[in-house]
């Protein structure tokens, strides 16, 4: 999908009126807006900006953005509460360093803290940890299965490449494990075929860090970057996407910056050239769309509160390079995704439900209190995410 803009916002209007002549924001040309931007903070953003350091150093070590989102996606997704699908289920993976995404690899987690209820064929490449499935289609794990509770579906079977560990029942027409099955001596292991049985006891997984005294709570760096930012040192207005009407562009430099909010009528394009972190704590509603555009060098953490609400058509990162894209969500509205959108970067909204219209294929990876789809779901793991540490300093 093309992006489409009509007006460009130069930097001129981002970076308003209030430079002086001794003011560092107004000496160097920007490449294709052709206007005035900072020489200082240019070569302060020279390839792609440092690492960006977020978070209150009173109460603690900043933490750096490509440490949290090695932490936050490890897995293609997670879900807070059980998993219900009445449509097929396909995870995958791959890295967007070595090409485009191509179908047939393997790799891609899933985690469920409740329990997996399938109505239609589920395809894991990775590895599945869960509460408990109950199956009514085949299930395809390419590593290890760890479960809370019983497998079941007498009708139909499951196939899991490594190690499987179930602790309850066995209640399927068929299990072919390709390593070793573990079943308590107290559950029946049923017509199961691997290449080892163990009947031992089998560890509670709680794959997704969900509970309120642990979990990552971005509200509170929302809270203290609204104060701690760069905007004053490029002149960015943080209303300046306030009303956004016809078709609108904001290109922003490697830095923290803040947007009091982005809404509107019309089209408002973002624009990431380096490594940029944006709060926005009065949320995003926007009745045509919302486009994010990161290419590299650029990478993108986005921490929103106050709802993200597009009526139209949201276009969230590149299929090709999805691990740039990291979007942290605080709160508990709901989040709709209509047909049609682009969801290419990885999502982090523990409280919040996400409902996806019609068929949905997600570049990157989903990490929400429960997911409701109305189709197909296919999400192809940008294992890139893993290494956006790579940059941060040492602890």
């Amino acid at each position: 999908m093309g992006l489409r803009i009509t007006r460009f916002m130069p930097w001129a209007a981002v970076l308003g009126a209030a430079c002086t002549v001794n003011d560092p924001v107004a000496t160097l040309h920007a490449p294709d807006a052709g206007t005035d931007v900072p020489d200082a903070w240019a070569e302060h953003c020279a390839d792609s900006g440092p690492p960006l350091l977020l978070g209150n150093p009173a109460s603690g070590p900043p933490r750096c953005s490509g440490q949290m989102a090695e932490t936050l996606f490890r897995r293609a997704a997670c879900s807070c509460e059980g998993l219900s699908l009445s449509a097929p289920f396909a995870v995958d993976a791959f890295r967007s360093s070595l090409g485009p995404y191509a179908p047939g690899s393997t790799g891609g987690d899933v985690g469920v803290n409740g329990g997996l209820s399938a109505n239609d064929r589920v395809t894991v490449g990775g590895s599945l940890q869960v509460g408990g499935v109950q199956l009514s289609s085949p299930l395809t794990v390419g590593g290890s299965l760890d479960s809370n509770g019983s497998l079941s579906g007498p009708g139909t079977s499951a196939t899991v490449a490594g190690d499987a560990r179930v602790n309850g029942d066995v209640a399927l027409a068929g299990l072919t494990v390709g390593g070793v099955l573990i079943v308590p001596p107290e559950f029946s292991p049923g017509p199961a075929q691997a290449s080892e049985l163990r009947r031992e006891p089998v560890p509670v997984v709680t794959p997704c860090d969900c509970a309120e005294g642990s979990r990552f709570d971005p509200a509170a760096l929302i809270a203290h970057h609204t104060v701690d930012n760069d905007n004053a040192a490029i002149g960015l207005d943080p209303a300046t996407l306030g009303d956004v009407t016809g078709e609108r562009l904001l290109e922003l430099p490697c830095g923290r910056f803040l947007l009091t909010r982005i809404a509107g009528s019309g089209h408002a394009t973002l624009r990431i050239r380096g490594r940029t972190a944006l709060f926005i704590p009065g949320g995003v509603d926007l009745v045509e769309a919302l486009t994010v555009d990161v290419q590299p060098p650029g990478e993108l953490d986005l921490f929103l509160a106050g709802g993200f609400v597009v009526s139209g058509q949201l276009t969230l990162g590149s299929a090709t390079l999805p691990s740039r894209v990291r979007v942290y969500v605080a709160g508990t509205q709901a989040l709709d995704i209509s047909a049609g959108s682009t969801l290419a970067g990885n999502l982090y909204a523990p409280q919040a439900q996400l409902n996806l219209s019609g068929n949905a294929e997600v570049f990157g990876s989903l990490f929400v209190r429960h997911l409701e789809a109305s189709g197909a779901v296919r999400i192809h793991h940008d294992a890139d995410v893993l290494d956006a540490g790579a940059a941060c300093p040492a602890h």
